[in-house]
């Protein structure tokens, strides 16, 4: 594997970096993506608050543009809601969560089901509450690594990868 790369250095024009592999030109030393702002833009101007106090779900509600939605009053409900999500900076966790490396999230599904599968493995099939729990923790690993990795594929996509 290899190790964290020293500092790019920078003779006359050209930029070199070292790391255990040896001199790299400026054109292999990969570059940091600059990190997506949107929603941090969004959290700091109160979106949410603003689209409360604006109505607009409301408006659609009554305008009949939902219709189950619109039966059980979930965009009244939302709206509500909605300054809450702002005081909670949920935009700025989501947009922080949306710079979070898609392999790493590759990485965690993967590592979660080896785990499983060790977990499946070690507890024994001889009475139903154990073998209940390994149906329950299956379930919730299969579903989370499911989850993990849709938004790895996700996050690939918004991160340009």
């Amino acid at each position: 594997m290899a190790g964290p790369a020293l500092p790019v250095t920078s003779i006359a024009t050209n930029q070199i970096g070292v790391d255990q592999d040896g001199l790299m030109e400026a054109s292999q030393i990969a570059a940091q993506k600059p990190p997506v702002k949107l929603l941090s833009r969004l959290d700091d101007l109160e979106f949410l608050t603003s689209l409360s106090e604006a109505g607009l779900l409301s408006a659609a509600e009554e305008a009949g543009v939902f219709s189950k939605l619109e039966a059980a009053g979930a965009f009244s409900s939302a709206e509500k809601l909605l300054p809450l999500a702002d005081d909670l900076k949920l935009l700025s966790t989501a947009e922080k969560l949306l710079n979070v490396e898609s392999s790493t999230l590759v990485t965690t599904a993967a590592v979660l089901l080896v785990g499983e599968v060790g977990l499946i493995a070690v507890v024994p099939d001889d009475n139903g509450a154990l073998v209940a729990l390994q149906v329950a923790t299956g379930v919730l690993a299969g579903a989370a690594s499911v989850t993990l990795l849709a938004a790895a594929s996700l996050f690939s996509v918004l991160q340009g990868d």
